[in-house]
């Protein structure tokens, strides 16, 4: 079998510099957040990832992910699967006696 060379690509892997890992850990913290106990910590995480304005600055949702190349709307997609998920667990945890 040929090899998919138009696949292929000639970066080489590297070590985030510091500042990468302080937007990964930004993204990283608000997706931890989305599953805090406290409701005001996850409001705050629900606010910065799925705001839809138009905040550009360097640690919004959008520029963090466009910036690791990450589609904002299939992230965002994603995490409100993952939400909507664990938000239908937690219901059913709570049945009441009849």
């Amino acid at each position: 079998m040929a090899r998919a060379w138009f696949l292929s690509t000639d970066l080489k892997p590297r070590a985030l510099e510091s500042e990468e890992m302080l937007l990964l850990a930004v993204l990283e913290q608000a997706v931890a957040d989305m599953d805090h106990p406290c409701p005001a910590v996850r409001a705050d995480a629900d606010a910065y990832i799925f705001s839809y304005g138009s905040d550009y600055s360097l640690f919004s949702f959008d520029s963090v992910c466009t910036y690791f190349k990450l589609s904002p709307s299939a992230v965002r997609e994603a995490l409100r699967d993952r939400r909507d998920r664990r938000a239908r667990g937690r219901a059913g945890d709570y049945k009441t006696a009849a």
